[in-house]
């Protein structure tokens, strides 16, 4: 989520990686690296810093009320359903959010000769939304067995 390593473009050794908060540049020339806040941040980027907060949040609801679930509440089925329901709908916002970043990536295309390349923190919010997606069947068959 913070990483700036959402994509990544590369040109004659210089690269540039950009995430929700900053982007870094390294210039080949100098051999130097530098990191700075994105200066102009369009609606859209706001969405996806907003989705992607909202998402992680409720993810760590899920968690609290599955804790609670695990150790004290073990008989109280409606800690479960909330913890399923919070955790679909997180899912719902972190895919929201790679869906809108997703869409944007012409931007980051513009004015380069290269193809600007998704990289790693881009896709461990994959990665996340599918694990909450697991945990949240998981639970559902737990609702169904009891």
């Amino acid at each position: 989520l913070a990483s700036p390593y959402w994509i990544f473009i590369e040109s004659d050794g210089d690269k540039v990686y950009s995430g929700l908060w900053k982007t870094c540049a390294y210039s080949k020339l100098f051999d130097k690296s530098q990191c700075f806040d994105l200066p102009l941040i369009p609606d859209w980027l706001k969405a996806v810093r907003a989705t992607s907060i909202l998402g992680l949040l409720l993810v760590l609801v899920a968690l609290v009320m599955l804790i609670l679930r695990m150790s004290v509440m073990k008989d109280r089925k409606p800690a479960l359903l909330a913890a399923i329901g919070t955790t679909f709908v997180g899912a719902l916002f972190i895919l929201v959010s790679i869906a809108v970043y997703a869409s944007k990536k012409e931007e980051f295309d513009k004015g380069t000769v290269t193809i600007a390349n998704y990289h790693f923190a881009f896709a461990f919010s994959i990665i996340a939304m599918l694990a909450a997606l697991g945990a949240g069947a998981i639970m559902m068959i737990e609702v169904v067995k009891s």
